[in-house]
C-alpha cells in the first residue's frame, strides 16, 4: 500500500531536483563569466566579479543540497521507515534557504524574494508530505 504523503514527496522531490539542476547550470555559467571577466579586466570591476563568485560558490552549494535533498524524497518517499529522516531534511532545507537569503540580502542588500518563497513553499510541502508518511507509519 502507498503511503499518504509519498506522491506528495514524489512530486516535490522531482521539482526539487530540477530546480537544483537548473540553479546549478546557472550559477556554473555565472562562475565562467565571472572568472573571464576577472581575468580580462585586471581593474576594479574585475576584482567586484572574483569576488561575487564567493556567492555564486554558495547558491552552487545549496543547489547541490537541494538535488540531494529532491532525489532522496524521490527514492524514500514510499519506504515508512524512512519518514522522520526525510522530514528533517525538509526542516535542514528551510534552515539554509533562509539562511541563504540572509547571505545574500547582507551581500547585495537587494534581492528578488520571489524564488525564495517559492522554494520555502516546496520545502513546507516537502515537510508535509513527510510528516503525513509519519502519521501513517505510526498506524
Amino acid at each position: 500500500m502507498e503511503a499518504k504523503g509519498s506522491t506528495l514527496l514524489k512530486v516535490v522531490g522531482y521539482i526539487f531536483v530540477i530546480l537544483g539542476i537548473l540553479a546549478l547550470c546557472i550559477q556554473i555559467g555565472g562562475l565562467i563569466s565571472d572568472d573571464i571577466i576577472g581575468t580580462v579586466q585586471s581593474n576594479v570591476i574585475g576584482q567586484m566579479f572574483i569576488i561575487d563568485s564567493g556567492s555564486l560558490a554558495v547558491g552552487m552549494l545549496v543547489s547541490v543540497v537541494e538535488m540531494a535533498a529532491g532525489y532522496m524524497a524521490v527514492k524514500m518517499s514510499s519506504n515508512l521507515l524512512y519518514a522522520k529522516t526525510l522530514m528533517y531534511y525538509g526542516i535542514g532545507l528551510v534552515i539554509i534557504f533562509v539562511i541563504e537569503a540572509l547571505f545574500y540580502l547582507g551581500a547585495n542588500q537587494n534581492i528578488s524574494w520571489w524564488p525564495y518563497v517559492i522554494v520555502l513553499v516546496l520545502s513546507v510541502l516537502y515537510i508535509a508530505g513527510a510528516y503525513m508518511n509519519v502519521k501513517n507509519a505510526k498506524r
